[in-house]
Parts: C-alpha cells; sequence; structure tokens
C-alpha cells in the first residue's frame, strides 16, 4: 500500500468512526498516523488486546493457578497465549500500573478478561500518539481505554514488541 493510500485508508477510518474530530485533521497530521489507525475495526480492538497482554505479560507470567491460565488463554486465545508465555523480555512497565493482575478490577470470564486487555492496550496505542486532535480521532476508534498514563517511548516499545510477537504468531 502506498503512503497516500494509507492515509486515504487512515481518514476514511477515522471519517467513518470519529467525524467530529477527523473534519479537524490536517494533511500533515494523517501522514503522521500510525498505520494501525488504517486497520478494520475487529483488527484494531485485536491489536490493543494483544498490546494489553504485552503490557501485562509480566504478571501474567506470574499466574500459576490453572483456572487463571485458561482464563487468559480463552480471553487471548492459544496460539498469543502460548507466544506471550514464551517470549523472553518485555519493555519495563510504566508507574502507577497495577503491581500484578490481581490487583486489577475482579474478571471472572474470558470475555471480561478480554475487555481489559483491550482497554489496556487502548491506553497504549493512544500514549504512543502526539497529544491532540489525532488522539481524540484514535480514541473514538477505539473506544473504552484504561486511565494509565505511559511515556510515549513506554507506549511505543509495548507496540513495537507486540508487532513483533505478532508476527512470529503469524507466521
Amino acid at each position: 500500500m502506498t503512503e497516500r493510500q494509507l492515509r486515504a485508508r487512515v481518514a476514511r477510518r477515522l471519517l467513518e468512526d470519529a467525524p467530529v474530530e477527523a473534519r479537524t485533521l490536517s494533511w500533515a497530521q494523517l501522514d503522521a498516523a500510525p498505520a494501525w489507525l488504517a486497520l478494520e475495526r475487529d483488527e484494531l480492538l485485536a491489536l490493543a488486546r494483544r498490546c494489553g497482554s504485552v503490557l501485562a505479560a509480566p504478571a501474567l507470567r506470574l499466574w500459576i493457578a490453572g483456572p487463571l491460565r485458561e482464563l487468559a488463554r480463552t480471553a487471548l486465545g492459544v496460539p498469543w497465549w502460548r507466544a506471550l508465555r514464551s517470549a523472553q523480555d518485555w519493555p519495563a512497565l510504566p508507574a502507577g500500573l497495577p503491581a500484578s493482575l490481581s490487583d486489577w478490577p475482579d474478571v471472572t470470564t474470558p470475555e471480561a478478561l478480554s475487555q481489559r486487555f483491550t482497554e489496556a492496550g487502548a491506553a497504549v496505542l493512544l500514549a504512543g500518539l502526539p497529544h491532540g486532535s489525532l488522539r481524540h480521532a484514535a480514541s473514538r476508534r477505539l473506544g473504552p481505554v484504561a486511565a494509565w498514563v505511559m511515556p510515549q517511548a513506554t507506549a511505543q516499545a509495548v507496540l513495537r514488541e507486540t508487532l513483533a510477537l505478532q508476527a512470529r504468531v503469524i507466521q
């Protein structure tokens, strides 16, 4: 896909999901928009869920109880769960995040855990964007976002790790 096609796809997606915010964007902002903003909604939410799971990976590794592991495996899918558990290193977590997943609000279903991962990942994706109208438009596309603040560099590191792991899982 050419840069022009990517920009057009990002603009189209933002106009569909965040029409008011999209109309405030400049061509320069669209040119600087990340490729993930061009994804279909289901693909975008899957990326957010995966980013959230990478953010939580250090805590997930500590889960030893069978029911908790099964909850995560079901929420994330077996291939992603295996890849996530076998990866060696993760970016340092930003300050202020729950120390472990036991500090997260209670979840008892795979759907609820999946939603927590998606909201955490949405926070990662948004933190990787500069403040301003592009971030507001992206927020509309992503839906509910966990209220975590992290440095842009941390968010970008989590996204990089997620994309690298995703490339290995898909191959």
